[in-house]
């Protein structure tokens, strides 16, 4: 996963409406410290790019670096259990094919 991948949760997987756990096909995955508030933003239509941006607003005097790479570290995590799939934006050169 890279920061202009674009993440949605895969087939049968979704955060649960009001408790801090993500439904999956095996059962649950409990959602610690922020990381309800990303999953939030993962819409399918969002980059990881827009995903950091629009959840960085709410905390300006953070490492913006240290955010990014934990947001993109947690995407790749849940994409790795296939919690997530995600697609690629192409870049320069894959539009000049």
């Amino acid at each position: 996963m890279e920061m202009s991948s674009t993440p949605t949760f895969a087939p049968g997987c979704r955060l649960h409406p009001t408790q801090e756990v993500m439904l999956v096909p095996e059962g649950t995955l409990k959602l610690t410290g922020p990381s309800r508030d990303i999953l939030l933003r993962v819409d399918g239509q969002r980059t990881v790019t827009e995903i950091a941006d629009d959840l960085l607003q709410g905390y300006p005097e953070t490492n913006t670096d240290e955010i990014r790479n934990d947001i993109l570290d947690l995407l790749a995590r849940l994409e790795q259990r296939g919690v997530l799939r995600t697609t690629q934006l192409p870049t320069p050169n894959d539009l000049r094919s």
